[in-house]
């Protein structure tokens, strides 16, 4: 290959990584936030937490039997999204290994 495709494939390796990033930095913000919201007793019937939970089911929704125990209502702490919320950050850094180029002279 080219020098020029060489660079033109590290650059798209290299956005792709970030974009990895950005995105499982996102989803473990979420997921946080649905984290606290679980322990504080957030009301369900609000919107924004409506909404929160909504959007951060299909993190939490493989690991929903962790959480069959618990009541559904009132301060409760979610072991399924504290489960997806470790993980995922483990996760997102050995895709970036996996997917940030070699030999560029910078960490991944």
């Amino acid at each position: 290959m080219t020098n020029d495709r060489v660079e033109r494939k590290h650059a798209r390796a290299m956005m792709l990584a970030r974009s990895l990033v950005w995105l499982a930095g996102a989803a473990e913000a979420l997921l946080l936030a649905r984290l606290l919201a679980r322990l504080l007793a957030a009301r369900p019937d609000n919107p924004a937490f409506a909404t929160l939970y909504l959007v951060t089911w299909p993190l939490v929704a493989p690991l929903a039997a962790l959480d069959r125990a618990q009541r559904q209502f009132g301060a409760v702490l979610e072991i399924s999204t504290l489960t997806v919320a470790l993980l995922l950050p483990m996760i997102a850094y050995l895709l970036w290994i996996w997917l940030a180029p070699r030999g560029s002279g910078s960490c991944p």
